[in-house]
């Protein structure tokens, strides 16, 4: 299929394409001044998602190009043990190179995989970096989303929230908007029933709900005026699907939904997100180094996607939701009770009617049966995971005592976009507890 025009221009520029391995993101040689500042030069968002060399840069060093909030870790570092277990190279899944092992995947150049840690009860069991440094920060994309549904899940089961409340309730700022009767329930699920899924008709709209929101975020001019936009605003002119579709039938997948929340989370706790996070959850984390949540141009942070974390960190924080989070954690954050706020959100009939169920086939080898508080993909069993832009991945699985994240700077143009990792993760947790 050939590109979009709009793809076409965009892969013209400078930096937009690939031609550097990922490996050179290990000794950096390549990223002198003179890249740095041709990088630099041609920031943006849409420059970025092309997953192009310089999105390499980009993807390792966000707080060069956003104001970053940080939330400090524990005082106390520890490092996680090691329990490797060789096997878990031989893992296969099928692709459409074949039934390739696991360390066949994460060194093919189409992978472009940078980095991807799995730990069971408490230990790590396997690590590989092809295309980072262990100390390095990398980007989430939209898997760090789940940051702030760990802390939307604190809320409700504290009752500081009431998910069968009105968004508006607790951000009077969208009062007369079409949010204006939707709940937070519909909003921590992707159910609004408005007009701004992240589709790739939408995505590549320069004036659509999901393109200017996007470009709120990294302070990048809406495409029709040339004015950089306050996402605030960008939320507050949404519109209704049309159609008869009622909130909460149909998953719709917009990241504009946990900017909501952080707004949301912001208000009732009457502090910023940064702080929120740290005295919530990072600060009881064994972590090595702060995570970064940069900011929006108004200085309003960005979970949604724009964070940077190291891998082992983030795996630390997956790990906060299995049963060994005392290898993590001083103390524990996820118990049974907030792990029943997710699982209660769930709703197979919601997931069977949106897209992220054929996304789950792909992308596991294995339908998912719903999503709930910003996870996208959860199982019958329990597991849950989250997927991000230019092919992030993060897994949990509570019962087998089992996390994992993977990061990789991977484009979907030019051949590339194949997304295998959550397969790999997931048949590892089963094999590794004996199925």
């Amino acid at each position: 299929m050939k590109n979009p025009k709009v793809i076409e221009d965009a892969l013209k520029v400078d930096g937009a394409r690939v031609t550097l391995p990922v490996g050179e993101a290990i000794t950096k040689a390549v990223f002198t001044p003179e890249y740095v500042d041709k990088a630099r030069k041609s920031w943006n968002n849409f420059h970025f998602q092309m997953g192009g060399d310089h999105a390499l840069y980009y993807s390792m060093h966000l707080q060069e190009f956003m104001y970053s909030s940080e939330s400090a870790p524990s005082m106390e570092y520890r490092p996680l043990v090691r329990n490797i277990r060789p096997e878990i190279r031989n893992v296969r899944q099928q692709t459409s190179k074949g039934n390739i092992t696991l360390e066949e995947y994460m060194n093919d150049p189409l992978y472009r995989a940078q980095g991807m840690m799995m730990v069971h009860k408490g230990k790590v069991v396997y690590e590989s970096y092809p295309g980072m440094r262990p100390t390095d920060r990398h980007l989430t994309s939209s898997t760090g989303k789940i940051t702030c549904g760990l802390v939307i899940a604190q809320l409700i089961k504290e009752g500081k929230i009431d998910e069968k409340k009105n968004i508006v309730d607790y951000i009077p700022d969208l009062k007369n908007t079409a949010w204006d009767g939707v709940t937070v329930y519909s909003v921590a699920n992707m159910c609004t029933a408005l007009d701004n899924e992240e589709t790739i008709e939408h995505i590549l709209q320069p004036d659509s709900a999901v393109t200017r929101f996007l470009a709120a975020c990294a302070g990048s001019p809406r495409a029709t005026t040339g004015k950089v936009e306050d996402w605030i605003d960008v939320a507050k002119d949404q519109q209704k699907l049309p159609g008869n579709e009622k909130q909460g039938e149909v998953m719709r997948y917009a990241s504009i939904n946990t900017a909501i929340l952080t707004k949301l989370a912001e208000n009732v706790e009457n502090k910023n997100w940064g702080l929120i996070f740290e005295e919530r959850v990072w600060s009881k984390v064994h972590a090595r180094r702060s995570i970064l949540f940069p900011l929006s141009p108004t200085g309003f942070a960005l979970p949604l996607g724009f964070v940077a974390v190291t891998l082992e960190d983030y795996t630390r924080f997956a790990t906060m939701f299995t049963p060994s989070w005392n290898a993590v954690s001083s103390e524990r954050i996820v118990d049974e009770d907030l792990l029943k706020v997710f699982y209660d959100n769930i709703d197979k009939d919601r997931y069977a009617k949106g897209a992220k169920i054929e996304t789950s086939k792909e992308d596991f080898n294995e339908a998912a049966m719903g999503n709930a508080i910003q996870f996208d993909y959860i199982w019958e069993d329990g597991a849950m995971a989250k997927s991000g832009n230019l092919c992030q991945m993060i897994y949990t699985d509570p019962k087998r005592d089992f996390a994992s994240v993977f990061f990789s700077t991977t484009p979907f143009v030019d051949g590339y976009g194949e997304f295998k990792a959550g397969a790999f993760q997931r048949a590892a947790a089963k094999m590794l507890h004996g199925e």
